[in-house]
This record gives C-alpha cells, structure tokens and sequence, in this order.
C-alpha cells in the first residue's frame, strides 16, 4: 500500500467505508482518513482499490475529502454540535422546612 491508495474498510466500526492512504507506518500498519476515523489500521482490514489520488503524507482531513469529492465519492459530514441544556437547579432540603415552616406560621396567624 502507498500514499493516496484508494481503500474499502473490510472490519470494524467504519467496515464499507471507504478510506485513502495516509501514512505507511510499517508492513502491517497504516494511517487512514476519509469517510472513517483518521486512525492506525491493519492492512488485513483493507480491500485496496485499483486508484491512487494525489495526497501528500500526512495530508488534512479536508484535503483527503476534497480528493475524495473530485474522484465522486460522496464524503460524510458531521453534525452539528449539542447544545448545552441548562441543569435544573435543586432546592436543599433545609429551605423546603424554612419555606414549609413559614407557611405554617402565616396559617397559624
């Protein structure tokens, strides 16, 4: 495998997905990008593909989507980010008697 090799995810997670090569760690080992996880993975967990685009080592994500996109291969985006949802304040226990015991006493008067 090379840099900029075309590649299929076979196992895990992202399996059918497709990747490019991004850095050849070492016989066994290589780091992908694309439509997975920018990860380390097993050359055994890859279906290589005939096309090899041009990518420098250690390219970006954008770049190794818009090489992806100009091949026609749609690319995944992420959603958007979460909103923070405000925390419900609790009321101590000993405030929940104050009130309780004022009541009482307008009550009582």
């Amino acid at each position: 495998m090379e840099i900029g090799q075309l590649v299929i995810k076979t196992s895990g997670r992202d399996s059918g997905n497709f990747a490019l090569v991004v850095e050849r760690i070492d016989n066994t080992y290589v780091l992908i990008d694309g439509n997975v996880r920018r990860k380390k993975c097993n050359v055994q967990h890859l279906e290589a593909i005939d096309k090899i685009l041009k990518i420098k080592k250690n390219a970006s994500t954008e770049e190794v989507k818009e090489a992806l996109e100009k091949e026609g291969i749609k690319t995944f985006t992420k959603g958007s980010k979460r909103t923070i949802k405000e925390k419900p304040k609790k009321l101590k226990k000993s405030s929940e008697k104050k009130e309780v015991k004022k009541k009482n006493e307008r009550i009582k008067d």
